[in-house]
């Protein structure tokens, strides 16, 4: 269990909007990264990143709006999560029905 816990905190901590300011560069590499490490999570663990990745999205487009993000694409990038996000969800809703 431990070891699923530090991985959802690794993908966590991959897309935080903390790190956006830094380094957009770094964001948007660990978000095309996390795609194979979200299927590891558990169903739980990927509706709490869900709702972080939500609230990141919308931190980031306040900061667009206050011209505050360095890169605008984090936006982007970060949609693309969420929508991993609820791929991932979906498929493993789909293997619950198959079984």
């Amino acid at each position: 269990m431990a070891k699923k816990e530090v991985k959802e905190a690794e993908v966590a901590k991959k897309v935080s909007a903390k790190d956006v300011k830094k380094d957009a560069a770094k964001v948007a590499k660990a978000v095309s990264e996390t795609a194979k490490d979200l299927r590891a999570l558990t169903e739980q663990q990927l509706q709490g990143l869900l709702q972080t990745a939500k609230a990141d999205l919308l931190r980031a487009q306040k900061m667009l709006k206050s011209n505050e993000l360095p890169a605008s694409h984090v936006i982007r990038k970060t949609k693309k999560l969420i929508a991993r996000i609820h791929t991932v969800l979906v498929e493993k809703s789909n293997e619950k029905e198959a079984k």
